[in-house]
C-alpha cells in the first residue's frame, strides 16, 4: 500500500512538472532591419526556456501610451500570444517593451547606445535582448514583470455622418421672374419700297409674370431716300404698340414666347422735286392701325438679357407714291399692307 502511494505521488509530480514546462507563445513586432536582427538574437537566447517566439512584421506601435497598449492587445489576440514584444529605436537608445495583456502589465526599459564606441549599437542590441530574456524567464518562473497599465477607455464610437441633403428637383422650366423691365435695341421693317426697308430704334417697357408678359413698344425709323429722275422721297415709318405674349419654352437661360401686338403706325414722307415742271407734294403722314402676331426668343446670362423678335405688321392703310399727270395718276411705289418686322434688343430688369 505504501509503495502504491509513493508511485502515485511521483507520477503526479511528474505531471505537474510537465504542465509547468509546457511552452507558450510570445510575438515580436518587427518593423525594421534592426528588429529582425534582435529577433535572431532572441531566438538563440530562448532555447532553454519553454517559450516559442513568433515574428510579426508590421509598423511599430505608436509612442502614444493609449494607442500603444491597444496595439499590444490586438497583437496578443491574433495568436493568441501571452507576451507582446516591440522596440523603439532612437539615435542614442533602444527602448524595450514587454507587455503581458492578460495581467495588464508592461515592462519598459531604455538601453543607452554608446555612440563613441565602434560597436556601440551592437552592444546595445545584445543588452536589449538580454532584458527580454530576463523578463520572459521571470514570467516562466511565475514572477510578474513591469508595471500595471491603467485602464484604457475604449475609443468613442464614431457616429455616421449625416446623409447629404437631397438635391433639389430639377425643373424643366426656370423659376418665374416677375416684375418690370425695359428694352433698348434696333428694329428693321420691310415695307415694299427700297431693298433694305426701314431701320431705326426701338424702346420697350413691360411687366412679366410667371407665364405672360405685357409691354409697350415705341418704334422710330430713320428716313430712307427713294429717288428717280423726277423726285426724291424721304420715307420713314414710326409706330406705337402694345402686346402680350405667353411663354412657350422656358429654361434657366432661355425663353421663347409667342403673342399678339396691336397699335398705331404712321408712314411719314417728304418729297423734293428734281426736274423742272414737277411739283412736289407737301410733307404728309399716313396713319394706320395695325395688328401683328409676334415671336420672341430671349437668352439671359445674368442681369442683362438679349432678345430677338419677329413680327408681321398687318396695316389697315398704307401710302401709295406716284405722280399726277394731266389728271392721270402714275404709280411710283406701292407699300405692302403686311410688313415683316425684325428686332434685336438688350433687356434690363426682370423680363
Amino acid at each position: 500500500m505504501t509503495r502504491l502511494l509513493v508511485v502515485c505521488v511521483l507520477v503526479g509530480w511528474g505531471t505537474v512538472s510537465d504542465a509547468q514546462e509546457e511552452p507558450w507563445a510570445a510575438v515580436l513586432r518587427a518593423s525594421s532591419a534592426e528588429d529582425t536582427e534582435l529577433a535572431e538574437r532572441l531566438q538563440g537566447q530562448l532555447s532553454d526556456l519553454p517559450v516559442v517566439l513568433r515574428v510579426n512584421p508590421g509598423p511599430a506601435p505608436s509612442t502614444e501610451a493609449t494607442e500603444q497598449w491597444r496595439t499590444a492587445v490586438s497583437l496578443a489576440e491574433q495568436g493568441p500570444f501571452r507576451v507582446v514584444i516591440w522596440f523603439h529605436h532612437e539615435p542614442e537608445a533602444i527602448v524595450v517593451h514587454v507587455a503581458e495583456p492578460a495581467t495588464r502589465r508592461l515592462l519598459v526599459r531604455r538601453v543607452q547606445v554608446e555612440t563613441h564606441r565602434r560597436k556601440g549599437r551592437s552592444a546595445a542590441a545584445e543588452a536589449a535582448a538580454l532584458i527580454v530574456r530576463s523578463a520572459l524567464k521571470a514570467l516562466v518562473a511565475g514572477s510578474p514583470v513591469g508595471d500595471v497599465v491603467e485602464e484604457v477607455p475604449d475609443p468613442p464610437a464614431l457616429e455616421p455622418p449625416p446623409p447629404p441633403p437631397a438635391p433639389a428637383p430639377v425643373s424643366s422650366t426656370a423659376p418665374a421672374r416677375e416684375g418690370w423691365g425695359v428694352s433698348v435695341g434696333w428694329q428693321g421693317t420691310l415695307v415694299g419700297a427700297g431693298p433694305l426697308g426701314q431701320h431705326g430704334a426701338q424702346l420697350g417697357v413691360g411687366w412679366e409674370g410667371a407665364r405672360l408678359r405685357a409691354r409697350v413698344l415705341l418704334l422710330a425709323s430713320l428716313p430712307t431716300p427713294l429717288s428717280d429722275e423726277y423726285t426724291r422721297v424721304s420715307l420713314s415709318r414710326h409706330a406705337l404698340g402694345a402686346g402680350v405674349d405667353a411663354t412657350v419654352v422656358s429654361t434657366e437661360h432661355f425663353r421663347l414666347g409667342a403673342g399678339l401686338e396691336v397699335g398705331f403706325a404712321g408712314h411719314l414722307r417728304d418729297t423734293v422735286a428734281l426736274a423742272p415742271g414737277v411739283q412736289a407734294s407737301p410733307l404728309r403722314l399716313t396713319p394706320s392701325l395695325y395688328g401683328a402676331p409676334t415671336l420672341a426668343a430671349r437668352w439671359r446670362g445674368g442681369p442683362v438679357a438679349l432678345e430677338a423678335s419677329l413680327a408681321l405688321d398687318v396695316l389697315t392703310t398704307v401710302p401709295t407714291l406716284g405722280y399726277l399727270q394731266q389728271g392721270t395718276f402714275i404709280l411710283r411705289n406701292s407699300l405692302w399692307r403686311a410688313q415683316p418686322r425684325f428686332g434685336l434688343a438688350i433687356l434690363l430688369g426682370t423680363h
